[in-house]
């Protein structure tokens, strides 16, 4: 029984503690009534306003600037031609010593080859001796085969009157035989006197061959003396010496490397689409016109009688032997710019070459090589003041910026800074209305941003909205605030 009403306490109990909650709920849980603005909403209903600026058309030619790091245009290893030991060593032969080309650099011991110079004299003596020994016995020996001859005459003469008084029966045969022989005698003399002429002649032409072989290899010890004495073979700056007096050196040991300094060269890589751009001056530059109707006429098909299989032969041909850079050779004229002490000190440049094969994986930008032709006359250009400093040339190592002139073939506008969007947009407002129009960066200047229209076209004149847009839809209505740039 005391369970039973316990249990029944229970419930009552909480279903009043229940119901007190719902009433609490709905008594206190209202939301009060906020009051509404009427202006405010009538002020959403209306189209944003937003703050403009005009587009200007931009007309002049624009400058693609990169950074580059300056280079020796070349580095040239002098090496030693001769073997033996270093002599002497100049005291302007030292790394950072600047050269003249002929000055010298080292000097190589030359004794032994100065020994080989007069061993080779005297042997160039003895094999001209040994050519008019020769020559003297070809005199005697021309002598010696005109008496034989004269004989041989003589003998003829002789055997000839013999056989005619034999046939007349006024001498013996014997006395035929005898003439007979004599003259065989005077003959045989004779041939001898020839061969020995024949073998002088051949005598003396191969001491002509060992006379001329004398002379080249004494030509090759004095052109060794010669490299003896090592010189600089170009002007330039001496970047690295290896080998100090007493050293032995043999042929083909590097002694310096000498840095070229009458042209530098910059390397810097362009993206895409900097490079963008040169190519499209490049194909500007060389567009061609198309040849007019009487050019075409003045040579008639078929007149020159080749056929198309000959021609395209001929053309595969050419291409062969002169095949053509698929790239191109940019060659496209710039600054080098160096800045320094508040001062800017220019140099006239050209783009020259790519470097590599083509883009950088890395990178993915396109290396390419900038050549100065002379790099020790800058101009200097100065921002202020006139104690500007300017380095006397360009140097291996600088840090510079590369300044490449653009005349653009497209159209290019002039838009505030602010204007940029993201994605690479901007917002028109053309008939009070928004318009979304793509754009490419070109370049950034002081106050300004160069722009490339891609779609919809752009035009000089047009107001581009600079104010920020919480949200924005393309063809939204807005409306101009008073503010106007």
């Amino acid at each position: 029984m005391g369970n039973s009403m316990r249990i029944l306490l229970n419930l009552v109990g909480s279903v009043g503690i229940l119901g007190l909650g719902v009433f609490g709920l709905l008594f206190f849980g209202r939301a009060p009534e906020v009051p509404v603005d009427a202006a405010a909403l009538a002020a959403r209903a209306q189209a944003p306003a937003v703050e403009t600026a005009e587009i200007a058309a931009f007309s002049g030619p624009f400058q693609v600037q990169v950074d580059g790091e300056a280079s020796t245009w070349r580095v040239l290893t002098v090496s030693a031609e001769v073997g033996g030991r270093i002599q002497s060593k100049t005291p302007n032969c030292r790394s950072g010593s600047f050269v003249s080309a002929g000055d010298v650099l080292f000097e190589i011991d030359r004794r032994n080859y100065e020994l080989d110079e007069q061993r080779l004299q005297a042997r160039l003596l003895q094999a001209q001796e040994e050519l008019n020994s020769i020559d003297v016995d070809l005199a005697s020996a021309d002598a010696l085969l005109k008496l034989a001859g004269e004989e041989n005459d003589l003998q003829k003469a002789h055997l000839a009157r013999v056989q005619t008084l034999f046939q007349r029966k006024a001498t013996s045969e014997t006395e035929v035989d005898n003439a007979t022989r004599q003259e065989l005698a005077s003959r045989n003399a004779l041939q001898l006197q020839q061969n020995q002429r024949n073998s002088l002649q051949q005598s003396r032409r191969t001491k002509e061959a060992g006379l001329k072989l004398v002379e080249a290899e004494l030509a090759r010890c004095r052109l060794d003396l010669e490299r003896c004495t090592v010189r600089a073979p170009i002007a330039g700056r001496i970047v690295q010496d290896t080998r100090e007096d007493g050293d032995f050196v043999k042929a083909g040991d590097p002694l310096v490397q000498l840095s070229d300094g009458s042209r530098m060269e910059v390397r810097c890589s362009l993206r895409g689409e900097e490079l963008s751009w040169v190519w499209r001056q490049q194909q500007r530059q060389r567009a061609q016109p198309v040849p007019t109707s009487q050019q075409q006429s003045a040579v008639p098909a078929g007149s020159t009688g080749v056929t198309s299989d000959q021609t395209r032969t001929k053309t595969d041909s050419t291409a062969a032997v002169l095949p053509e850079d698929p790239l191109g050779t940019p060659d496209v004229p710039c600054e080098v710019v160096f800045e320094f002490e508040g001062s800017e000190t220019i140099w006239d440049a050209r783009l020259s070459r790519y470097e590599g094969t083509g883009l950088d994986r890395a990178t993915r930008t396109f290396p390419c090589r900038v050549v100065v032709e002379r790099p020790a006359e800058p101009r200097v250009t100065a921002d202020g003041g006139g104690g500007s400093v300017s380095p006397p040339a360009l140097l291996s190592g600088m840090f510079v910026t590369v300044r490449i002139p653009i005349e653009a073939p497209v159209p290019l506008f002039r838009v505030p800074p602010e204007a940029l969007r993201p994605g690479g947009t901007i917002w028109l407002v053309r008939g009070g209305r928004l318009l979304v129009v793509n754009v490419s960066l070109v370049q950034m200047q002081k106050n300004d941003a160069i722009v490339h229209q891609l779609d919809p076209p752009l035009a000089d004149g047009d107001r581009v909205i600079v104010s920020p847009l919480a949200v924005i839809q393309d063809g939204m209505p807005v409306q101009l605030s008073e503010v106007q740039k």
